[in-house]
């Protein structure tokens, strides 16, 4: 059975579970908050929505509106609109799930570094860097306490923190966040786990922006072959591997090596996602402004309308 049928059958329970214990009991909202769990992290997001909301509500009529269980439910919703692209409501759900936490739980309390990691991402995605630096730190911060230096726990924030640096031009401060995770994830996966690989690849960006090429080639050389041992030749995260790799070659001035990785890429990504996906069209990118500096204005004409027509039904 799928994952998609799985939370299907579970949802075909939920009106049972509503008749047996009422439309207003405290287990029905939890079990509210686990089905739409599954469903936010199998990107349905309206009906992990629709299971928040209603849990949310819940929660609010047979709590306090300030109880712990509570801000679980507004940090869950919180989740689900950053997920869709509604930053305007996702922002004064965290912060108020982080009011409530901080007044009930205390400031310091390890269910704190969740809801700064969530503000902090919101952050990220808006370009607030200062903002999601100052939340970010702080949960990495509380996380140390808990849970040591070197827990998985660890892994998320270590790399939000890496990302605000990295997104800064703060390179020197990003390189050494970066090989913590790595470090982590090598210890907790061994050296074939595709965590491992997604570690090295955040890493090898950033020696490809710093023109650190020999640094970062055996880094991305090394995070592909995981992912092609691990998931599959023809998996997606094998394509964005193929395409990293393609643009540091594309930057080294190997032009050759780089269109036969670019090609390779958009060929799994046409299959894996569709031929207007973002990634493709990002891809298309790389390869048309390859194919201007190799003197094939024409291909690269070509290629360009073809982004833009993608582009335009994303803007649609």
């Amino acid at each position: 059975m799928s994952i998609d049928e799985n939370v299907d059958a579970l949802l075909r329970l939920l009106p049972e579970m509503e008749q047996s214990l009422g439309p207003e009991h405290p287990d029905l909202a939890d079990y509210l908050i686990s089905l739409g769990l599954l469903l936010y992290h199998d990107s349905r997001f309206e009906e992990a929505e629709d299971l928040f909301s209603r849990a949310l509500t819940m929660r609010q009529k047979l709590l306090a509106v300030d109880h712990p269980d509570v801000a679980a439910a507004l940090n869950h919703l919180g989740l689900v609109y950053l997920a869709q692209g509604r930053y305007a409501e996702a922002e004064p759900l965290f912060k108020r799930a982080l009011s409530v936490q901080e007044k009930t739980l205390g400031p310091e309390h390890l269910a704190i570094a969740s809801a700064l990691s969530n503000l902090g991402d919101l952050y990220i995605t808006l370009g607030r860097f200062p903002e999601a630096e100052e939340v970010i730190k702080r949960a990495i911060k509380i996380r140390e306490r808990y849970l040591g230096v070197e827990d998985t726990g660890l892994i998320e924030v270590l790399n939000s923190l890496a990302n605000i640096y990295y997104e800064q031009g703060r390179n020197l401060d990003a390189e050494p966040l970066f090989r913590r995770v790595l470090k982590i994830e090598e210890r907790v996966h061994g050296n074939d786990h595709p965590n491992v690989a997604s570690a090295l690849n955040n890493l090898a960006a950033l020696f490809t922006d710093k023109e650190h090429f020999d640094q970062a080639e055996p880094l991305h050389r090394r995070a592909l072959a995981i992912r092609e041992k691990v998931l599959s030749p023809d998996h997606p995260k094998v394509a964005e591997s193929l395409n990293n790799l393609g643009w540091l070659y594309h930057q080294h001035g190997n032009h050759a090596r780089a269109e036969s990785l670019y090609r390779r890429a958009i060929e799994i990504w046409e299959r894996a996602l569709g031929p207007e996906h973002s990634f493709v069209a990002a891809c298309l990118e790389n390869y048309a402004d390859l194919l201007r500096k190799t003197n094939r204005s024409g291909e690269a004409v070509a290629i360009d309308l073809r982004v833009q027509e993608i582009r335009s039904k994303f803007m649609e």
